[in-house]
């Protein structure tokens, strides 16, 4: 679709911008761009721009909130992949970062990239309508997604082989699309419906996993077998229930999730 195609390019001129501002040791911000600046999917930032935009809010400062989102993303790839994590060689096609530049780097391009996040969101001059209440908001709320709550958290549940994986992939995955979710309520100044908005980012974060699973034959795939498909079409079909009666028949946000549904058929 033409707006998504659109949104994807600025928000990678976005990240380009952010990390190209970047001041430190040579080393350091050779790491720190690794994962952010590699072609990707840019799956979060897009939800968040397509719920602002179905929403009414301004694009360009969801495109902000976005961009910081997938920062987020990145900086946790980083660690996923260390040695004392996922022990991973290979991301992308491409040697991991800890690979490439060291883990002693690699661990400290990870912490760099999450506290540049939090410069990047506290900036007001980063953005073009929100006050300094809808900025702090935005804040609390990544940094709650991301915290030991959410996405590190079920990381946690994850490498102490937690037995309930819907807890360990809403918390894990789930959570930092909830706050793609959220933010771009806020963005939009639609108080009311936040919390229905979290609802949606959850079920958005749990089809991904499982799509995700499906495809790699493990997590969900261990327990359900190719009956996981049958989950992740019922999945998919209160999804889109759930955001027609919100944002309407005609939206990106459908299509985004028709997206990572499409991936189970290659």
């Amino acid at each position: 679709m033409k707006k998504i195609h659109f949104w994807k390019e600025h928000i990678e001129e976005k990240l380009q911008g952010f990390l190209g501002e970047l001041k430190g040791p040579k080393s350091l911000i050779e790491a720190i761009k690794y994962y952010p600046l590699q072609k990707g999917k840019r799956i979060r930032p897009l939800f968040t721009v397509a719920v602002a935009d179905s929403l009414g809010g301004d694009i360009e400062d969801a495109i902000t909130v976005g961009s910081a989102i997938e920062l987020i993303h990145n900086y946790s790839l980083v660690h996923d992949d260390l040695p004392c994590m996922d022990n991973d060689d290979i991301r992308r096609g491409l040697p991991t970062c800890h690979i490439k530049f060291g883990e002693a780097h690699a661990l400290l391009a990870g912490d760099a990239i999450l506290t540049y996040t939090f410069e990047i969101l506290s900036n007001k001059k980063n953005f073009k309508t929100l006050t300094e209440g809808e900025i702090l908001e935005i804040i609390k709320v990544v940094a709650k997604k991301s915290g030991a709550n959410g996405m590190v958290g079920g990381q946690v549940l994850d490498i102490e082989s937690y037995t309930d994986i819907y807890e360990i992939s809403i918390k894990k995955t789930g959570a930092l699309f909830e706050a793609c979710f959220i933010c771009g309520g806020i963005v939009s100044k639609k108080q009311g419906i936040l919390k229905d908005l979290e609802k949606i980012g959850k079920n958005v974060g749990l089809l991904f996993q499982m799509v995700d699973d499906y495809l790699d034959k493990d997590g969900f795939y261990s327990l359900k077998g190719e009956a996981l498909r049958d989950d992740i079409k019922r999945l998919r079909n209160e999804l889109i229930e759930e955001t027609e009666k919100i944002f309407g028949k005609r939206n990106e946000i459908l299509f985004l999730i028709n997206l990572i549904y499409k991936r189970i058929n290659g």
